[in-house]
């Protein structure tokens, strides 16, 4: 990380600094034991090349439509590019959701979780009877403010139901480290859950790092179009900063759990349950991936609103960390403008 990066991020919040390269599991996935000994191990499994990169770049294009539709990128030639040209908008905010409330809609993002390739990587590694939650995330990583960048965090308490619950990540074109890439802490799942504190970024929260992981390694890669990175909910993990001057880093995530296991209300809910099930599939075309969990076995949890309880009021850290973000926001707007 740049130290202007470094002094822009909020007080108390480590990012990954030094980075080692990821296990690459490619030439494992159809081998059920050894994924499972390796998740087990590392707490990760990245494929290289496994998904259908015209499926992605169809979504990607339907995204893109979007995000050009609202004024966040150029359109036209440079549709595809994601090239930024106004304001950063943050998780929360009232213009984030003018993009949101759109994408949230996509049936080509939902389906993309029963892709049969994933499907069958996710089974190998967790069981067969392995099944996408519904709730399907798009993730748009605006460049140059690391203010917001997704801090080091496990997914447990965002998503309850059962520890086991699993990650994929998946980016939507190419993208190298500077970029805004994931990092995972190597063997962190090991640590149990973790005490968290306040960030302005995505969740939230971010994770307290305990004295064992000064001697783990963060790993990450530069990703491809057609990767796939799996890490389960007590992996700590975190976004890189996306340093390119100009476009986003788009990327979309499912988790996946296995039938028996616990199952908490969000996960059943569209991202952010700002819309009923029935308002998003109201312009879909198939009716293959409508209420399909319901056939499924699992075990409704109730949720715990303490699991995300801080210690400390985080108002003051709000309203600083907030103004920061707005001034630099601002500020790099107009060096984009010239």
């Amino acid at each position: 990380m740049t130290e202007q990066a470094q002094d822009a991020v909020p007080s108390g919040v480590i990012y990954p600094d030094v980075l080692h390269p990821m296990r690459d599991s490619s030439d494992k996935c159809e081998n059920a034991p050894e994924l499972k000994q390796r998740l087990a191990e590392d707490g990760y499994l990245l494929f290289r090349d496994v998904l259908d990169k015209d499926k992605l770049l169809a979504l990607r294009a339907k995204i893109t439509d979007v995000l050009a539709e609202v004024r966040w990128i150029a359109g036209g030639a440079e549709k595809m590019k994601a090239k930024v040209t106004g304001l950063a908008y943050r998780e929360g905010e009232d213009r984030y959701f003018d993009a949101h409330d759109k994408l949230v809609r996509l049936e080509e993002l939902y389906a993309l979780a029963h892709d049969e390739n994933l499907i069958r990587l996710m089974r190998n590694a967790l069981g067969d009877s392995a099944f996408p939650h519904p709730l399907s995330i798009t993730r748009l990583v605006f460049p140059g403010h690391p203010e917001i960048t997704t801090p080091p965090h496990q997914d447990y308490r965002n998503n309850q139901g059962t520890t086991n619950l699993t990650a994929s990540w998946i980016p939507l074109g190419d993208c190298r480290q500077q970029e805004g890439g994931l990092a995972v802490l190597e063997g962190s799942h090991r640590c149990g859950l973790l005490p968290i504190q306040y960030h302005l970024g995505p969740g939230n929260r971010g994770v307290v790092l305990p004295p064992a992981a000064k001697a783990m390694r963060w790993v990450s890669t530069d990703f491809r179009l057609g990767d796939v990175l799996l890490f389960p909910a007590l992996t700590v993990h975190s976004a890189l900063h996306n340093a390119d001057p100009d476009h986003m880093r788009l990327s979309v995530d499912f988790r996946f759990q296995l039938e028996g296991e616990g199952v908490s209300p969000v996960c059943l809910e569209p991202h952010f349950g700002r819309y009923s099930w029935e308002e998003i599939y109201a312009d879909w075309q198939s009716d293959q991936y409508k209420y399909y969990w319901k056939s499924k076995r699992y075990l409704p949890v109730q949720w715990d609103p303490t699991l995300l309880k801080l210690e400390n009021d985080p108002i003051k850290q709000l309203y600083h960390d907030g103004m920061k973000f707005h001034k630099a926001r601002n500020e790099r707007l107009r060096k984009r403008q010239g």
